[in-house]
């Protein structure tokens, strides 16, 4: 298992990747064009990649023109034109109905290109993707993001890689423009396993500093005053910074709860497959789930199972 972290440059310029040897040669495709995916996107842009983008729907796209984007008409012309794919959909049904199947983006990829995913999916879902890619010579990574659509744009996402050493240094052109940290932490499906554990410890830090502001409050202290007070003290986290800026936990909820439950039930169901005890960290991440309004269910696993 490798352990490479790339730090890019100040997002005042658009950082060069340490090991490829053509950075600004490279073609990318990119899909995904949210909150997040959106940054992502302009950042390729601004640093002068040429960059290849398909949306569902052409208001996606509006922000876009005018820029030197490429707009495809299809999927599989998207991945005709990209030396790397990068894909920032919701989940494992989103990526496979982009990736696969008669016109989607492999169909039109080249060998030797390389698939990028930074949506946080299933392990079963990566490596069948992969499998199917390497039958045409295209190779795929897992490269989920860390940090939100503000960290995207600035070009401070964390971007968490698995895959071989091979495909990541194709792929860091890509990467470099929107990541201002870019970890390699080893074969392929480990940036997922990272993410995964990032986010459902994400979830149970929001449980946490409601919990702490709550007890604060009842003391006497003012909810506002109290948690300004801890976004800059040893108590702080992410997640706390997040609800002090929003303007409250229930400000959030519509923005993270759905996706912050996604994750926590892949990460629940991958560890109890492997009989990795989670302590309490689940339960935890569960409060935060109801916080939001968004509790799991309590039955049997319904997501991808296999790896």
């Amino acid at each position: 298992m490798t352990n490479d972290v790339k730090h890019a440059e100040s997002t005042e310029k658009c950082s060069s990747p340490n090991t490829s040897t053509e950075p600004r040669t490279t073609r990318v495709g990119f899909i995904g064009l949210g909150a997040q995916g959106a940054g992502m996107a302009h950042r390729l842009i601004e640093c002068g990649l040429p960059t290849t983008l398909w949306a569902r729907r052409d208001a996606s796209l509006e922000a876009f023109r005018g820029t030197g984007a490429t707009f495809a008409a299809t999927l599989a012309e998207l991945g005709a034109a990209s030396d790397v794919v990068g894909i920032c959909v919701v989940d494992d049904e989103g990526v496979q109905d982009v990736l696969l199947g008669e016109t989607g983006v492999l169909s039109g990829m080249a060998a030797g290109s390389v698939i990028a995913i930074h949506s946080t999916i299933s392990l079963g879902v990566c490596g069948r993707i992969a499998a199917v890619a390497e039958q045409v010579g295209v190779g795929v990574i897992d490269a989920p993001v860390s940090g939100g659509g503000f960290a995207a744009a600035k070009g401070e996402l964390t971007v968490l890689v698995g895959g071989p050493t091979t495909l990541y240094e194709k792929a860091l052109p890509e990467l470099n423009t929107f990541g201002g940290n870019v970890a390699h932490l080893g074969s392929l499906g480990s940036g997922l396993i990272a993410k995964l554990v990032n986010n459902t410890l994400h979830a149970a830090h929001y449980a946490l500093a409601r919990d702490a502001i709550v007890a604060g409050t009842r003391l006497g202290v003012d909810e506002k005053a109290l948690g300004r007070a801890l976004a800059v003290s040893s108590g702080n986290s992410f997640s706390l910074n997040m609800a002090v800026q929003a303007g409250g936990f229930d400000v959030l909820a519509p923005a993270v709860g759905s996706l912050l439950r996604k994750d926590v039930t892949i990460f629940e169901q991958l560890a109890a497959r492997h009989e990795v005890a989670t302590g309490s960290l689940v339960a935890i991440a569960d409060d935060a789930l109801e916080l939001f309004g968004c509790p799991r269910e309590r039955q049997s696993f319904t997501v991808d199972e296999q790896e």
